[in-house]
């Protein structure tokens, strides 16, 4: 019954807004993906999808309302059918069924995802702004793997990095000053369960012509402490974030070492902005130092529960972004292991073929020795997933 209240007030928030055609937008792209899963599975699968994002925004006095939902049609993807179209473990207090139709037939699965990717409402008053709802959260400065955006973070290579998913929270962000402010907020997991909540209280300041954040956050049951600083250097930008979390610090009984996760980075423009580039640094200490100690930080507490997915220790990652011409970007990016030497590659290009539709192309891929099966890994990287794509967005 909750669940069903809750896509009908979805629904008629997107649907008032399409009628009156007030703060209504969306986008819908089309394509496909040949995709190969990596081990074990070295299987290459092709895949159409179109996925439709509607969204609608409305601002009445001090209130705002958003509201967006997503229906993906997809030809081809088995991973679809019977699983939830959320990432697992993501601060929702419960959705409506992900799935809505699928079938399968021939080794052909068809499915058709719904995602109510937003639902908020928001109150500005003078002394600070509130939002309820599900809503998009994130945070940190780094441009490869950010320490302290743990809420809904994306994953290095992430092709769709348009819109952040959103999450079920209470948050307050109250200005203290010119470019200055405190943030706090409850994010709920599912049935609100404390263990699977998060709490945070984040303050960004202005000094000394630097950007400075300071954050303090219960994660489900970790402590995570972090911050950041950037600031104007060398004709480009410098920065450095960095946190430490202790897993199970409001657990008792729990005697898990408190762990550290750092980038540093500096970035620039060349040739009148066609041009852009950057290089990060990326550390975490609970990574391994070489390919043998791979297994066992995979089932450790910073993979297992603190937002860790990289099992290596010290990591570069090279990226560029190039206008050749104004209807033009190509960019590419890399994270690489510092320590088995292997990486993953993404490469993008787009082409505006109009004022709102995008030709969109791209690959992910990572390269490196490649783990025997039932064999122990060999790089990290080698046995990532390989994604090619060709699309058409257009936006409305």
């Amino acid at each position: 019954m909750r669940r069903t209240a809750f896509l009908l007030l979805a629904c008629t928030a997107i649907l008032s807004g399409a009628a009156s055609g007030e703060g209504f937008s969306g986008s819908w792209r089309t394509g496909l993906f040949l995709t190969r899963p990596g081990v074990p599975d070295p299987s290459s699968r092709l895949i159409l999808e179109s996925p439709l994002r509607i969204m609608y925004r409305r601002t009445h006095g001090i209130l705002d309302i958003e509201a967006a939902l997503v229906m993906v049609p997809s030809i081809g993807n088995p991973a679809l059918e019977g699983s939830d179209f959320e990432a697992p473990g993501i601060f929702r207090l419960s959705d409506p069924r992900s799935i809505i139709a699928s079938t399968s037939g021939d080794g052909t699965t068809v499915s058709i995802g719904q995602d109510i990717d937003r639902l908020s409402m928001g109150l500005r008053t003078s002394f600070a702004t509130f939002t309820a709802g599900r809503q998009a959260i994130y945070w940190g400065v780094a441009r490869s793997v950010s320490p302290t955006d743990f809420i809904a973070p994306f994953q290095f290579g992430a092709i769709d990095t348009e819109y952040r998913q959103g999450v079920d929270a209470f948050r307050a962000v109250v200005p203290v000053g010119m470019l200055s402010e405190v943030d706090a907020g409850l994010a709920l997991g599912e049935d609100a369960d404390p263990g699977r909540n998060a709490l945070w209280l984040r303050g960004r300041f202005y000094v000394l012509q630097s950007d400075a954040t300071f954050l303090a956050a219960r994660s489900r049951d970790n402590l995570l402490l972090g911050g950041s600083l950037n600031r104007t250097l060398g004709g480009g930008t410098g920065w450095i974030e960095a946190a430490v979390t202790d897993p199970g610090h409001f657990l008792e009984g729990v005697d898990e070492n408190p762990y550290i996760c750092l980038s540093a980075g500096f970035d620039r423009s060349w040739f009148q902005a066609t041009l852009y580039g950057y290089l990060e640094y990326h550390y975490s200490s609970p990574g391994a130092a070489g390919t043998a100690d791979y297994e066992e930080v995979s089932g450790s507490a910073a993979v297992a529960g603190g937002g860790v997915y990289l099992l290596g220790r010290h990591y570069i990652c090279p990226g560029l972004s190039w206008n050749p011409a104004p209807l033009w970007n190509v960019s590419a990016s890399s994270l690489v292991n510092l320590m088995d030497c292997s990486g993953y590659v993404s490469l993008s290009g787009e082409y505006s073929a109009g004022q709102n539709t995008a030709l969109q192309c791209g690959c992910s891929l990572g390269l490196g020795k490649d783990t025997p099966a039932g064999g122990s890994p060999r790089s990290e990287f080698g046995s990532w997933p390989a994604r090619f794509y060709i699309r058409i967005a257009h936006y409305f």
